[in-house]
């Protein structure tokens, strides 16, 4: 036995390298906590499955920081004494203090999903999904449904907006830049119905030329800092303005950022006294309660989403661990995947996306369900007939 990994399975466990025969690695992992069903079981599982794989040479230590930035940085170090030459993070913050760490050991460091860096320094490579893009795909969505329901800028319809955490830079910021490349052109068929208004004044972003500061400002006052709790209370406040006001002939359109949030935006839009006729929203991550969404059951599916954006965390851990492989070989860390413009100096590689809407229930079926991906027997889709799409 060549490994060390540490899981949530009923709590927290480890296995020492001495146990295992083995006393170095080449690779190490640190992820930021095995409580987070993501981490634990999703990246946790993939990274295991993946580095396994590449056999003997290819020791490797998966560990996790429990939320807390000063054990991320412990980690980092524990895993540079054991002399991995390329560390794989998730950051539970900046990740400043593993930057450092790595760099002062002369140990190559892969930014997983999330950017790692400090005021001078960043990580040396970064695996993302293209957040631009996911943005594009939220915008885009509610461009052309918008379009369908007719709204134009004599015609207008009603819009509501809602960002992710402002300080996740870059991710947050591209996912709602993207999106506002698509919105900005056409804001004059909408009414703004946040309360307050700091998008209609936005200049179209783009990937390679956005205002930095600009696109922030805008996403303060919409921040959710990615909580289901504090998505709901911003979307209270919206409802609350929109009083007793009878909306159900009209469609309303909601750029929500991620699916939890999504969720908890559209239940509360549901508690008005006459609510919109026809409900559109974004999301991604394509979660099981969207997805229930998205195949047609709006009780578990705690009601209608219109689109989610599948980004498949099992492609995104294949590069990160493609790089470490390249990395340990002396390759090029980006030889054989796709790369696109660097992020903070961070030479990027983009993992592929895919867009599931509620009108193309056999494309979620093929992606999600076919594959595997999920359990098409677990009980959030009991109420989904499937057969139709077997």
């Amino acid at each position: 036995m060549r490994k060390i990994i540490s899981l949530l399975l009923v709590a927290v466990f480890t296995i020492s390298l001495a146990a295992c025969g083995s006393s170095t690695i080449k690779i190490g992992v640190v992820l930021p906590d095995a409580s987070e069903e993501r981490w634990a079981n999703q990246d946790g599982a993939f990274f295991e499955e993946e580095l396994e794989a590449l056999g003997e040479g290819y020791e490797y230590e998966i560990l996790f920081s429990e939320g807390d930035e000063a054990k991320e940085k412990s980690n980092v170090e524990a895993l540079i004494a054991k002399g991995a030459e390329v560390i794989i993070l998730t950051a539970e913050g900046s990740g400043a203090g593993a930057v450092q760490a790595a760099h002062e050991a002369g140990v190559i460091l892969i930014a997983h999903d999330r950017m790692a860096k400090s005021a001078d320094d960043h990580a040396d490579y970064y695996t993302t999904f293209n957040s631009w893009n996911v943005g594009k795909a939220m915008g885009n969505h509610l461009v052309e449904e918008s379009a369908a329901e007719g709204c134009t800028v004599d015609n207008k319809c009603d819009l509501a907006i809602f960002a992710g955490r402002t300080a996740d830079w870059p991710n947050a910021t591209y996912f709602f830049g993207g999106a506002m490349e698509e919105l900005v052109p056409v804001m004059d068929r909408f009414n703004i119905i946040n309360v307050t208004d700091d998008f209609s004044d936005l200049d179209k972003p783009t990937e390679t030329d956005f205002d930095k500061d600009a696109l922030q400002d805008a996403m303060n006052s919409v921040d959710t800092d990615w909580n289901a709790e504090t998505a709901a209370t911003k979307a209270a406040a919206v409802v609350a303005q929109l009083g007793d006001a009878d909306k159900s002939d009209e469609p309303v359109f909601v750029l929500a950022p991620n699916d939890d949030t999504s969720t908890a935006i559209r239940q509360e839009f549901a508690k008005m006294a006459n609510p919109y006729g026809t409900y559109y929203t974004t999301g991604q991550d394509a979660a099981d309660i969207t997805l229930a969404s998205l195949m047609g059951d709006p009780i578990k599916g705690k009601g209608t989403q219109t689109m989610t954006v599948f980004k498949d965390v099992s492609k995104l851990v294949a590069d990160s661990v493609a790089i470490a492989k390249n990395v340990v070989d002396g390759e090029d860390g980006l030889e054989g995947l796709n790369s696109g413009p660097s992020i903070d100096g961070a030479d990027t590689a983009y993992s592929p996306i895919d867009t599931l809407t509620i009108d193309d229930k056999q494309n979620t079926y093929d992606l999600i369900f076919a594959t595997g991906y999920k359990d098409k027997d677990s009980d959030v889709f009991s109420n989904i007939d499937f057969s139709q799409y077997e």
